[in-house]
């Protein structure tokens, strides 16, 4: 009985090199929306239904690890570090509009208590003018 080795490179290998090629397109998605995120978990979803696909396939009696599931296991530990760094960007980019919009309402405050300030101070020099000529 012969091995047929082309099986498992059309069926395992190839699909899973394409998983990981649209993995790293999908750092060309915007991270504007959520879409990012979810198409990421999506291919990651699939790469573990092809784990558990060639699990069923490959005989269990082994005691070494096949190289196509270490191949595999390599596979989903990039794009479970492809994954981690979209969420770390992601929540990196939020904590800058946080702070960029704190900064802005800020120096909107500071302008607007400049504003007060100043009224106040034209307000207070005028009142102080005319309690002096009604004093003097």
């Amino acid at each position: 009985m012969r091995r047929r080795s082309v099986l498992h490179i059309v069926n395992f290998i190839l699909p899973i090199l394409f998983f990981l090629c649209m993995d790293l397109a999908s750092f060309l998605i915007s991270e504007n929306g959520g879409e990012k995120l979810s198409f990421k978990v999506t291919i990651l979803l699939a790469v573990t239904v092809m784990q558990l696909i060639l699990n069923d396939i490959l005989p269990s009696s082994s005691d070494t690890i096949p190289l196509i599931a270490v191949y595999c296991i390599g596979i989903f530990g990039m794009m479970m570090l492809s994954l981690f760094e979209t969420i770390l960007v992601m929540y990196l980019m939020e904590k800058d509009k946080e702070a960029e919009k704190d900064q802005s309402l800020n120096e909107d405050c500071e302008d607007r208590q400049g504003k007060v300030c100043s009224y106040f101070r034209v307000r207070c020099r005028l009142n102080y003018c005319r309690w002096k000529k009604r004093s003097g």
